[in-house]
């Protein structure tokens, strides 16, 4: 019985109270809402939307620095949308960046 208490506690404890996944490393359902967001906003407004996975990753770094700096974003703001990127980059989001979740 202190196992299963031990397992549930740990369970527990790595779920949010949002019921979200716990890991920091994640982005929760208002993260991708923000980041989509800042995403049409800020890149669309100057251009068309590239695909980020059709860059290198040394490629992809620059432009963001330089996009960052270009749009004007906060460090909360390119945080945000770095992050956001890089899941999509990795397969880690559904459909486009652009696309409404």
């Amino acid at each position: 019985m202190c196992a299963m208490r031990a397992l549930v506690l740990l369970f527990t404890a790595s779920i949010g109270f949002d019921g979200t996944a716990g890991d920091p490393h994640d982005l929760t359902r208002e993260e991708i809402r923000d980041a989509r967001k800042i995403y049409v906003a800020k890149c669309a407004k100057c251009h068309r939307f590239y695909e980020p996975k059709d860059y290198s990753e040394a490629d992809w770094q620059m432009w963001m620095r330089k996009m960052n700096k270009a749009s004007k974003l906060t460090e909360e703001q390119a945080r945000l949308l770095t992050k956001y990127l890089d899941f999509y980059r990795a397969g880690r989001l559904p459909g486009r960046p652009q696309d409404k979740p």
